[in-house]
C-alpha cells in the first residue's frame, strides 16, 4: 500500500526538490508579471483580450507571494534533514489550530496551479519559455490558432504553439495537493482535525462525556475539574458520550418509527379512499349501460306501440278503399246506361237503376269514433336494477362455512335484500345468495360480478328466480367460483379482499323460459 508522505512526515527528496523549483518559478513568475505589467502601462494600443488577462495575472502575482509564504510553512512540517520526524495527527489543540493555516496553503495552491485563461483546474499544462505562465495546453492553442492574436497572454511575447514547454513536474504537484487535502479533512476512522462542534467551547478539545445532572456534553477536563474549573461539575453524574449518543438515537429511532407506523396508517387510509372513489366510479360506469338499455328498451317500446295501432288503422283503410273502388265501378257503369241508351229505353231502366243506388247506399257507414285508434304512446320503462359492491373483507381468514353478509338495501319497489357471501373449504367453493329481508315476494333477475383489476377477467353470472321468505336453493351460486381461481387468478386484493358488484331488479317468470336452480343460471365471463 501506498503512504502518504505528508501523513508520515517523511518528504521524499525529489518531492522536496519539486516543491523548491515552485518557490523559484514563483518568484520568476512575480517578477515577470511585474515587467509585463510596466510594459502594458506604458503600450496605448492594448487589445481586448490583453485587458482582461493582465488583471487575472496581477490577481495570481499576488497570490503566488502568498503561495511562497505557504511553501515555507508547509515545509517547516517535516524538514529534509529529519527523514524519521512524524505529523501527529492526533485532535490536539494545536491540531486544531494548525488547521485553517493549512486551508490556506491549500487555497493558495489552487490559486497558484490554474489556467489563466479558462480560470479552471489545469488540464495537460504548458507555461510560456518568457514569463512561466501556466496554461491548458488546449487554451493557449485555441488562443494562438485565433488569429487575433499571436502572443503569450500575460507578458504579450510573440509565442507559437511548438514554443511553449510542457509542464513535466505537475503530476508531482497534484499528488501534494491530493495529500494536504487529506492532512486538512482527516481520514476516516483517524483522529485527525476534530470538527468545531465536537469541541468543547471552553477548552477546545474534544467533547467525550454527558453530564447527566446539567445534561450537558463536556471534556476531559470539564468533568475532571482542571483549569480552575473543579467546583462546577463536582459530585455529578456522567456517562461516556458514545454510550449517551447511542442511547439517543435508540430513543429517536424508536419515535421515528412511531411516527413511521402513523404515516403507514394514513397511507393505507388514502389508498381505501382512492378504491373507495374507484368502485364508485365502476357503479356509475354500470348505472349508464343500464341507462342506455333503458332508453334503447324504451324506443323498441315505442315502436311497438305504434305498429299495433297502424296496424288497426291500415284494416279500416283497406275494407274502406276496397268497398270506394267497388261504388265507383257501379257508378261508371250507370253513367254509361244513362249516356248511351235512347230516351225510350232510360225510362225504362229508371226503376232498374233506383234499385241499384238504393242497394249501394243500404250499407250504413261506420261511425269515426268506432275505428278511431287513441294517439297516444306510452314509454315503458323495465324495474331500475340496484346497484351496488359488497367487499369481502379478511377473506383469508375465513373458515369452512364461513358466512358474511352485506349490508341491507331496497329496491325500485321497495322490498330490503341484503347478499350472503359462503365459503366452503372442504368443497373449494365460494357461493354467493340473494335474501329477501322484507316486503312481498316477487321474481327478481341477480347478476353478480367477482371485480378483477383487468376487466377481461371479470366473472359475471346471473340468475332469475322466484324470492320468498323460505330460503330455497335457487336464491343463488352455490358454486359461483373456486377458492383456488380467487387465490391464482388474483381476485384476492393486496387487502385480503374481494369485491362483489351486485345488480338486481324484479322481473316477471316470461322473461325467464324456465326457474334456474343454483345450479343451472346463465353465466357470462
Amino acid at each position: 500500500m501506498l503512504s502518504n508522505p505528508l501523513l508520515t512526515g517523511q518528504v521524499p527528496k525529489q518531492s522536496l526538490k519539486t516543491l523548491q523549483f515552485i518557490d523559484l518559478s514563483l518568484v520568476g513568475m512575480a517578477s515577470s508579471s511585474n515587467r509585463s505589467d510596466s510594459r502594458r502601462h506604458a503600450s496605448s494600443t492594448a487589445s481586448a483580450h490583453s485587458s482582461t488577462i493582465p488583471g487575472s495575472s496581477s490577481a495570481s502575482t499576488s497570490s503566488s507571494g502568498a503561495a511562497t509564504t505557504s511553501y515555507h510553512r508547509l515545509m517547516s512540517l517535516s524538514p529534509p534533514d529529519s527523514p524519521n520526524a512524524t505529523l501527529s495527527l492526533s485532535a490536539s489543540s494545536s491540531s486544531a489550530r494548525d488547521a485553517p493555516s493549512h486551508r490556506h496553503v491549500l487555497s493558495h495552491i489552487y490559486d497558484i496551479f490554474k489556467c489563466t485563461i479558462c480560470f479552471g483546474r489545469l488540464e495537460d499544462p504548458h507555461l510560456c519559455p518568457q514569463c512561466s505562465k501556466l496554461y491548458c495546453y488546449d487554451c493557449i492553442g485555441e488562443w494562438l490558432d485565433s488569429g487575433s492574436s499571436q502572443s503569450c497572454p500575460n507578458c504579450k511575447i510573440f509565442l507559437q504553439l511548438d514554443q511553449l514547454v510542457k509542464v513535466r513536474w505537475f503530476d508531482d504537484i497534484q499528488q501534494l495537493q491530493r495529500s494536504l487535502v487529506a492532512l486538512t479533512c482527516g481520514k476516516p476512522g483517524e483522529e485527525s482535525i476534530v470538527a468545531a462542534a465536537d469541541l468543547c467551547p471552553k477548552h477546545r478539545k474534544r467533547v467525550n462525556f454527558y453530564c447527566s445532572t446539567c445534561e450537558q456534553c463536556v471534556c476531559e477536563e470539564c468533568a475532571t475539574g482542571g483549569d480552575g474549573d473543579a467546583g462546577q461539575h463536582r459530585d455529578h453524574t456522567f456517562k461516556a458520550l458514545q454510550v449517551t449518543y447511542e442511547q439517543h438515537v435508540a430513543l429517536l429511532d424508536g419515535e421515528l418509527e412511531k411516527v413511521e407506523h402513523y404515516r403507514d396508517k394514513m397511507s393505507l387510509l388514502l389508498d381505501k379512499i382512492d378504491r373507495n372513489v374507484e368502485l364508485i366510479r365502476l357503479v356509475k360506469t354500470a348505472k349508464h349501460k343500464e341507462l342506455e338499455a333503458i332508453m334503447v328498451a324504451a324506443l323498441n317500446s315505442l315502436d311497438r306501440q305504434e305498429e299495433q295501432k297502424l296496424t288497426k288503422l291500415r284494416v279500416h283503410q283497406f275494407k274502406l278503399m276496397t268497398e270506394i273502388e267497388k261504388v265507383n265501378g257501379k257508378l261508371q257503369a250507370m253513367r254509361y246506361d244513362m249516356e248511351f241508351h235512347s230516351k225510350p229505353q232510360l225510362i225504362q231502366m229508371k226503376p232498374k237503376i233506383v234499385a241499384a243506388c238504393n242497394a249501394i247506399r243500404l250499407p250504413p257507414i261506420r261511425d269515426f269514433q268506432q275505428i278511431c285508434v287513441p294517439a297516444s304512446l306510452k314509454i315503458e320503462i323495465p324495474h331500475l336494477f340496484e346497484t351496488g359492491v359488497f367487499v369481502v373483507q379478511n377473506f383469508s381468514t375465513f373458515g369452512d362455512n364461513k358466512v358474511v353478509y352485506s349490508n341491507e338495501f331496497s329496491d325500485c319497489m321497495g322490498r330490503t335484500w341484503r347478499i350472503m357471501a359462503w365459503c366452503v373449504i372442504s368443497e373449494d367453493h365460494f357461493g354467493i345468495y340473494l335474501e329477501l329481508v322484507h316486503g312481498s315476494p316477487c321474481w327478481m333477475e341477480c347478476t353478480f360480478q367477482l371485480i378483477h383489476l383487468e376487466p377481461e377477467k371479470t366473472i359475471s353470472k346471473t340468475i332469475r328466480q322466484y324470492f320468498d321468505r323460505t330460503p330455497q336453493k335457487g336464491w343463488g351460486l352455490r358454486d359461483f367460483v373456486t377458492l383456488q381461481t380467487i387465490l391464482e387468478e388474483n381476485y384476492l386484493r393486496l387487502n385480503d379482499s374481494i369485491e362483489l358488484l351486485y345488480n338486481i331488479r324484479p322481473c316477471s317468470p316470461t322473461e325467464t323460459d324456465h326457474a334456474l336452480d343454483a345450479d343451472e343460471s346463465s353465466s357470462e365471463h
